[in-house]
């Protein structure tokens, strides 16, 4: 749905029922907390008493810009046509430069870092580069940052890939989607098959750490039987990392689709084949829907899902900001707010949320399990009080259904459990989020922040607090 205000978005509800195991939930958990609406963002730069899970931080660059406009795409995206990005690119370092001072930020050890988009393969290897210089002199990236960029095959080559790679770029990850041209041509994604097969060899051969590849099944009419080509192509090809996402047309936008896709008991065999099929080919479930080879493991879905969670900084025009001091939040959608809002001194915020003790303790288990385990004891520390005493009721659910099982250190799910993770998700929604859905960057693209904040203001209300 395209929301109208703020306001809007903060109060919206979902007209059906948010805790159901009898079918899976097709919302796909990424945020949390969701109760995001207009906000302070001097917030973010006063002290605040929850816990720092991990010293982690993770960082993200939005870049919405895309050569080739994808109909189905959630995300935060404009046409990049012959647009000049030197004035996004610009807005993008001062951006960097101001939330590098944050005393929250100082001295984190950043373990990620992802380019994504939109097209994040829009930016020239220049400007990558001037990019990585302006991180690297704010923020303390760990020798083994996993740099991240995301790219459409038909906007690199190979002396691109090249150009990157040399920056120190050490994953891709291309939205293949299918080696099947029919559903490609049905989802318009302006590509050739043969195409993506070409870059995602030439990515490997000119020898990035990890290759990865998006994979999408439940198209109208596919079998679990089409799958099987799938599969055998990606792994002739050598890829590292591939993700499984289940085409959902409403989210995407194509509820014309939904009535020609398989019934949904379909869709659990096809998600148990890739499944089996990819843990039987050597890789391993990273999180829901991620696999990977050994030692190609997606680190920042690892940092950002995986509890405990690290914090993580987003840059851009349709960033989010996760967690970070104790908040979340939204930049500006529109590119050209962004950069008006950037060269006017203000912070490009939307809407965001300070978050409650109950905000915080929810967040832990309702995006670990996306990883298939959650630690027991990092959350005792952390809040005070056991996980498994907390959410005594939903865990008796979720085991007696046969969704989650215990040892004595995790939370782990089950088999069974996996196709189900969504709904997992939502058993551990505080009151606050329950029955709300998640943002997506297209439904928020015609608003305007009701607050804005200059950031020498967030500067000073920095500089007036003691920060240990």
């Amino acid at each position: 749905m395209r929301f109208q205000s703020v306001d809007e978005v903060m109060t919206r509800r979902e007209g059906v029922e948010f805790l159901q195991f009898e079918e899976r939930d097709p919302c796909y958990t990424w945020l949390f907390p969701l109760r995001l609406g207009p906000f302070d963002m001097l917030r973010a730069w006063a002290p605040t008493s929850l816990p720092r899970l991990t010293d982690n931080l993770t960082l993200y660059v939005h870049i919405p810009y895309c050569r080739f406009i994808c109909s189905m795409c959630p995300f935060t995206h404009e046409p990049l046509m012959k647009r000049d990005l030197t004035s996004y690119v610009a807005a993008l370092l001062e951006e960097i430069r101001i939330y590098s001072q944050h005393p929250s930020a100082k001295g984190r050890r950043v373990t990620t870092l992802y380019f994504g988009g939109g097209t994040a393969s829009s930016l020239t290897p220049d400007q990558v580069a001037m990019i990585l210089d302006a991180i690297r002199s704010g923020f303390s990236l760990e020798p083994s940052c996993e740099i991240t960029l995301e790219c459409h095959p038909r906007t690199v080559d190979r002396n691109y890939l090249a150009q990157v790679r040399s920056l120190g770029v050490g994953r891709v990850s291309f939205g293949i989607q299918s080696f099947q041209q029919r559903n490609i041509d049905l989802l318009k994604l302006h590509q050739k098959v043969e195409q993506s097969r070409e870059i995602l060899e030439t990515a490997i051969d000119l020898g990035f750490q990890t290759v990865a590849m998006d994979l999408m099944y439940r198209y109208p009419d596919q079998r679990v039987e089409d799958l099987e080509a799938e599969i055998d192509t990606a792994l002739a090809i050598g890829i590292h990392g591939i993700s499984v996402y289940s085409l959902d047309p409403v989210v995407r936008g194509m509820s014309s689709v939904a009535s020609r896709q398989v019934p949904v008991a379909i869709e659990a065999d096809m998600y148990y084949y890739l499944h089996d099929r990819l843990h039987d080919a050597g890789f391993v479930h990273v999180a829901q829907p991620d696999y990977a080879r050994i030692s190609h493991e997606n680190m920042q879905l690892r940092d950002l899902w995986g509890a405990p969670q690290a914090e993580n900084l987003g840059f851009g025009a349709g960033a989010f900001s996760e967690s970070f001091n104790g908040a979340t939040w939204a930049n500006l959608q529109n590119s050209n707010d962004y950069i008006e809002a950037v060269s006017r001194g203000e912070l490009p915020v939307l809407m965001g949320q300070s978050h409650s003790w109950d905000d915080a303790a929810a967040r832990y288990p309702a995006l670990g399990v996306r990883c298939l385990s959650v630690p027991l004891q990092p959350f005792e520390t952390s809040f005070g009080t056991s996980l498994r005493e907390l959410y005594r009721l939903e865990l008796e659910a979720l085991e007696r259904r046969g969704l989650t099982t215990f040892d004595e250190e995790r939370l782990w799910v089950t088999r069974r459990g996996k196709f189900f993770i969504d709904n997992i998700s939502k058993a551990f929604f505080n009151l606050a989020n329950r029955g709300k859905p998640q943002l997506w960057g297209h439904d928020l693209r015609t608003l305007r922040a009701p607050i804005a904040r200059r950031s020498e203001e967030a500067l000073r209300v920095m500089e007036s607090y003691t920060w240990e």
